[in-house]
This record gives structure tokens, sequence and C-alpha cells, in this order.
């Protein structure tokens, strides 16, 4: 895939709203005929004026990645002051130590208590402001799981379980990773060194092998990101440089992604590149397999 705008220097808020954008621009994006219904139901979904739409609706049929739909460029938000490495301390204490509580504390406790910290350390005290928004950043699973008990964590957050199926191809693609079943042995004393690692992109509804990446390396992002390219771009090339005849007619961008709950499958950098093209990650409930994709085996 290609590179994702740099997730450091885009703010959370304005992420969040091109995400909201193109879930609204990227179906209608390339209809030939929109009709005045569909205009109308766009800009009041968007909360827009119909000149500002069509001026985003151009930048995303220039460029169909999201980041097109940001308002701004990459970059600090105007007026924004970037707290130091011990004030993010300071915030990070006063969650742990205040909000995750049963007996629920308002963020305004919390606050009160990092001007606390601050004043022990010698810190200038973090805004309110500054002080929610690291509370949004939480994981929020983690947070009603401290703040409201482990069942009501299972039911907000727990996946809903259905039976997996795909109507077309590259509608999912699941993928998985699976210790190959031989050993390679050294080309000079023959002796066993290792079973490979293959991460393996199978198409949900032809069952087909969309991509793969072979690895002496244990599973990492690099990985799945490799996998993924491995899928996303015609094989042509791939198999001409082995001397393979025949044609490998499956590449392009899934609609969705299924995945387990490995930490390689949970990195910021997949989710923002999935959400730059419009590719839904779909994370599968914690142990449990994915219904016909390859295992991890130890």
């Amino acid at each position: 895939m290609a590179q994702t705008p740099d997730r450091i220097l885009i703010s959370e808020a304005a992420w969040g709203k091109a995400l909201a954008r193109e879930a609204v621009i990227r179906p209608i994006a390339f209809v030939k005929n929109l009709t005045g219904p569909e205009r109308f139901s766009a800009c009041r979904k968007l909360g827009l004026k119909p000149t500002r739409f069509y001026q985003l609706l151009a930048q995303f049929r220039r460029k169909p990645v999201t980041s097109s739909l940001l308002d701004e460029t990459p970059g600090p938000e105007k007026g924004r002051r970037l707290l130091s490495r011990e004030q993010e301390d300071a915030i990070a204490c006063a969650i742990e130590e205040t909000y995750c509580r049963r007996e629920r504390p308002t963020i305004t406790a919390v606050h009160d208590h990092v001007g606390e910290i601050c004043r022990q350390r010698n810190l200038p005290a973090p805004s309110w402001k500054a002080v929610k928004v690291r509370i949004d950043r939480c994981d929020q699973k983690k947070l009603a799981k401290a703040r409201e008990g482990a069942s009501v964590a299972r039911q907000q957050y727990a996946p809903v379980i259905d039976q997996y199926s795909a109507r077309h191809a590259m509608e999912i693609v699941q993928i998985d990773h699976t210790l190959v079943d031989l050993f390679l042995v050294d080309a000079v004393n023959r002796q066993p060194l290792q079973r490979p690692w293959l991460t393996l992109a199978i198409d949900v509804a032809s069952r087909m092998v969309a991509g793969f990446y072979l690895s002496l390396e244990n599973p990492s992002s690099t990985s799945v990101a490799l996998a993924i390219r491995h899928m996303v771009l015609s094989k042509a090339s791939c198999l001409a440089e082995q001397n393979v005849v025949g044609d490998w007619p499956v590449h392009g961008l899934p609609t969705a992604i299924h995945l387990d709950n490995a930490r390689e499958f949970r990195g910021r950098a997949l989710a923002w590149g999935a959400a730059e093209y419009g590719i839904n990650l779909i994370h599968r409930p914690v142990a449990r397999q994915i219904p016909g994709a390859a295992g991890r085996h130890s």
C-alpha cells in the first residue's frame, strides 16, 4: 500500500472528520449523474453547503483516498500547545489513579488531580481540554471495564458473532499466519535451521490466495504490510520473476480485511492505512478461530 498520512502531524479531530466525509462521499464519488436528493442528502449528513461539498467531491475524484478530504494540511492545530513528556506522564498517572475507578469520577476531577501532580513536580498544569483529549484517546474498552465492570464492557464492545460469507471477490479478505510444514536446512552441512512463517491473504468468496509473504522471521507488522502489498498489486511481474507460466487473476483493494487480535494486526499504521483507502478492518472475537483461514501454530 502507498504511504499513509503522517499520523503524528494530523490531529485526531481532523482525521475523524475526514473519515466521516469518506463514509458519505466514497459510495457516490463516481456516480455519473448524481440526483438532487442524493446531493441534498450528502450535504445534510456532512453539514456542508453545496459549494464545499462539490469541492471535496472534486478532490476525492482526483485522488480517492481519505486524506484528500482533510480540511487542513498536516500540522498542529492552530493555537495548539504541545505538552512535554513530563506533562503527558502526569495526565496518564491521573487517569490511572482517578478516572479508572468504579465511582466514575468526572474529567474535572482528573484535571484537578493532574494539577496536584504538576504542582508537586513543579510543572505547568495542562488545560482541561488537553486532559479530555487524552482520556478520549484511551482504550475505551479498558476504561469501561475499570469504571463499569467486565460484564458492561463486554456488552458494549464485544463483537457481534454471525456467519461469515461474501457475495463477490475481494469483498472480504482474511489474513493470518501459519508455520510452514517443512524445515529449511543449511546449504553446506544440511542441518535443519527452522520452519518459515507464511502470511496468507485469502479471498472469502473465491477461496483464492490473494497475496502472501514468506519469511524466516516471526510475524510482524512488516509481514502484514508486505502481504497486503502483494495482494493489492498485479501478480504478473511476480510470476515472470519465478518463470511461472500462467495467470493469477486476483489483485486490488478489498472492501474489508478480517483479522485476529495479534499485536501486528492492531497497529495504528495498519488502521490508518486501511482507512486511507476505505478498507474496513474487522477483528474477530478473542479466542475464536477465523473460519477457514490459516491458523497460527506454535
